[in-house]
């Protein structure tokens, strides 16, 4: 049985696949909060690393850990 896949297993799977991502042109953010100020930055990163993606927010409240069973 192979070993649970860790946050940094994710984490190096998000960097290997965000740039094919990002040009399928629609990224999801999804936030706790309804921030202007995080809404912006986002849009300010998305400027300089791909800036033909669209981007949309959806407000989903606090972020909870699920259990995994």
């Amino acid at each position: 049985m192979a070993p649970p896949k860790t946050s940094t297993d994710s984490r190096a799977l998000k960097r290997k696949v965000s740039s094919q991502i990002l040009q399928l042109g629609r990224l999801t953010v999804y936030l706790e909060d309804d921030s202007d100020e995080v809404k912006n930055r986002v849009r300010e990163v998305l400027k300089t690393v791909s800036p033909e993606t669209a981007v949309v927010f959806l407000v989903i409240g606090k972020f909870a850990k699920q259990d995994s069973e």
